[in-house]
């Protein structure tokens, strides 16, 4: 407990910050050209990152002491990075990756705190998800630029390696940094300014375009970077720090976002259309929207009832509607219920052998020393069923026509991203053709 001025603070243990250093382990014998691209690249931020006062955030290389092949190429390329000694694969690690030198390799990363293995073996890489369960990220060094925009966006950094301005505030940040996820809304845009779309079409689709689109690039990127210290939490074995508050925060945001989106390009199509439909009777499931656009439009129609978009709906339907109503979309623990339960004398035994009872001779007989003594057991449960492999960690739950089940939503965010990219990007292509074909066809009479 820290003494400040004379006053004892009350201090949480098994928690900590948000971690401000990425640390990258280069592990590898050669490496090409493009990996020395790569880094050069990555070098380009660094040199960015270092100059914002007051300091925000950093990316740190790590080289092993005996990887002198990988200390001369980044010498040549002037590229900083620390040196550490290696440390031999522990018999759990063994365990987990059959590969020695991977091992080696991984053991290495998790003693000095390196949150990425970037390595030049890419038949390393299978390994990705056996390693991800020690709250490490195995990679190459193209995707490690990635791993990095995702870092320093987390500390309020807009950045791009496609983009590289320095000083960019947010405002038109993802315009300009993907281009391939506006692309065919701006299509539309332009041409439907150019063939007298109305006003109010063009302003939804602007507003769907640059506000929502924006909002939920954003949204995205927080999820990514708060799933990324959770992995540093991992590493760390902090039991009170999790980062669940954090990503049920913006998890209650990306949903309603993305669902808002479906009824947002709803509302679209009944403008440019003109399907005649008033606002409260347009949604991208409503029975009276979908029966008059079959009439109008079969081909915008088979977007909307694609089963693969309908089961997407359905199921961000849900997410929204909890995280809107019924409660907090907070990632918990579930807990996998083991052949045998343990009994309050295996966890009293177990608390015991911990010397945890200790604590409790301390306390008066009574409700505190009782209350206590629960939270005691609790806690050595759970640590026996995290052991045991019992325990899935950052579930909520989900219903979708009467089928309940658990999913991980930090797990899925950018597979969410994706698939409200693809139908709103073939609703935007529709749309364009459309308008491109009226245009011909008008073209005749015109003459």
């Amino acid at each position: 407990m820290p003494n400040i001025r004379g006053r004892f603070c009350p201090e949480v243990e098994s928690t900590g910050r948000a971690k401000k250093y990425l640390d990258v382990l280069l592990w590898g014998a050669t490496w090409s050209q493009q990996h020395q691209k790569d880094l050069d690249s990555l070098d380009v931020l660094r040199g960015y990152v270092h100059s914002i006062r007051p300091a925000c955030c950093d990316i740190r290389i790590i080289v092993p002491e005996t990887h002198g092949s990988t200390m001369e190429m980044l010498s040549a390329c002037r590229i900083q990075f620390l040196v550490v000694p290696i440390t031999k694969a522990v018999s759990e690690t063994s365990k987990l990756i059959s590969e020695k030198e991977l091992g080696d390799a991984v053991q290495t990363a998790l003693r000095c705190d390196a949150d990425v293995l970037a390595v030049g073996n890419v038949d390393w890489l299978p390994y990705a998800e056996e390693i991800d369960s020690l709250g490490l990220f195995l990679t190459d060094t193209g995707f490690v630029n990635r791993y990095c925009e995702i870092f320093v966006r987390g500390h309020d950094i807009p950045w791009a390696f496609s983009t590289q301005i320095w000083g960019q505030p947010w405002n038109g940040f993802y315009q300009m940094s993907e281009p391939q996820t506006f692309s065919a809304g701006t299509e539309f845009l332009y041409q439907a300014h150019g063939k007298g779309v109305s006003g109010d079409a063009q302003e939804t689709g602007r507003s769907l375009l640059h506000n929502r689109l924006p909002n939920i690039c954003f949204t995205r990127d927080r999820l990514l970077f708060y799933d990324m210290q959770k992995m540093a939490a991992l590493r760390a074995k902090w039991k009170r720090q999790e980062y669940a508050f954090e990503l049920s925060y913006y998890l209650k945001f990306y949903y309603p976002l993305i669902f808002g989106g479906f009824d947002h390009a709803a509302l679209l199509v009944n403008q440019c259309l003109q399907l005649g439909l008033s606002e409260r009777n347009v949604g991208a499931s409503y029975g009276s929207f979908l029966n008059a656009l079959k009439a109008k439009s079969p081909a915008v129609y088979a977007i909307f009832t694609n089963p693969k978009h309908v089961e997407f709906i359905k199921r961000v339907a849900y997410l929204r509607h909890y995280a809107s109503h019924r409660g907090s979309l907070a990632p918990a623990k579930l807990i996998e219920k083991p052949e045998k339960e343990l009994t309050n004398d295996d966890l009293d035994s177990m608390i015991a052998a911990q010397e945890l009872d200790e604590l409790l001779t301390a306390l008066p007989a009574g409700e505190m020393r009782d209350s206590f003594r629960e939270t005691l057991r609790y806690n050595v449960r759970m640590s026996y069923y995290e052991k045991e492999g019992k325990v899935v960690e950052g579930v909520v739950p989900i219903e979708i026509d009467g089928k309940f089940g658990f999913i991980r939503p930090a797990n899925e965010t950018y597979w969410n991203f994706q698939n409200r990219l693809l139908f709103i990007n073939q609703v935007f292509a529709e749309l364009t053709r459309g308008l491109c074909v009226q245009q011909t066809a008008a073209a005749p009479s015109e003459m």
